[in-house]
């Protein structure tokens, strides 16, 4: 049994001041389809609040805390998605109705990741220095990247100070549909831009390359980072207290 069953005093409340809605079948899969994504393969591993949680908890995680996801505050009353749950064929939920987790749990050996890796891409240079609000852009990525592919998920890389960076990274459901994206999109021929800006595709193996090269010359001396005599990153913050919001910037 999880810490979270063994301590119910500590959950936090179910309702909150949001408006019940009517659980029609379409509410109903919206509903199930997000919270199964969550735990997905496109997603968990990922997801370094939603993650560390369920490895707390023998990989129970609280409806409580899922319902207050912004994408998951519309379904309302939460009794309701408690009942969704508990049809789902991947996901169980616990005797008191407090608490989901997977089935089965998920394959993270290093070839899955490796698997992962080759239906991934980054696409860089998007607009990031400007003020914008994360939950609207990320809608908007969604939209832009699913009408030009079968995407599963869409995440947008962030700084050290969880600004977003310009860079997304895109998860097709196959390898296959990545590679038509990436030979699609390459400079050779159709240029792929977003409100009037020019975007850059890598393979996930390009970005890593490059993403790598750019940390090892700004730890070499001559970069703007640089590393105190303990091995702590100078500049760096110290409180990741906002892990949360990795579990609402995802797409079905």
């Amino acid at each position: 049994m999880s810490e979270i069953e063994k301590k119910p005093e500590e959950k936090a409340p179910r309702r909150g001041s949001y408006v019940a809605v009517e659980f029609t079948p379409e509410i109903e899969q919206q509903c199930l389809k997000q919270v199964e994504f969550y735990f997905s393969e496109f997603n968990l591993p990922y997801d370094k609040f939603l993650r560390s949680t369920a490895e707390k908890n023998d990989g129970w995680v609280p409806i409580s805390t899922i319902a207050t996801f912004n994408r998951m505050k519309k379904f309302r009353p939460v009794d309701k998605v408690i009942e969704v749950l508990r049809r789902s064929e991947i996901l169980v939920v616990s005797e008191d109705g407090e608490n989901v987790k997977r089935k089965l749990p998920l394959d993270d050996q290093s070839d899955a990741r490796r698997e992962r890796g080759k239906r991934t891409l980054a696409v860089t240079n998007f607009e990031h220095d400007k003020e914008q609000d994360k939950g609207e852009l990320q809608e908007k990525l969604e939209t832009f990247f699913q009408k030009l592919g079968d995407v599963r998920q869409v995440r947008m890389k962030k700084d050290h100070r969880k600004r977003f960076n310009g860079t997304v990274i895109i998860e097709f459901a196959t390898e296959q549909d990545a590679t038509k994206f990436f030979e699609e999109y390459s400079p050779e021929k159709e240029v792929l831009s977003f409100e009037g800006r020019k975007l850059d595709v890598f393979t996930k193996k390009q970005y890593d390359v490059q993403r790598e090269a750019t940390r090892s010359k700004n730890f070499s001396g001559s970069g703007q980072r640089s590393r105190s005599f303990t091995g702590h990153r100078k500049n760096m913050p110290l409180d990741s207290t906002k892990e949360k919001d990795a579990s609402e910037n995802a797409v079905v």
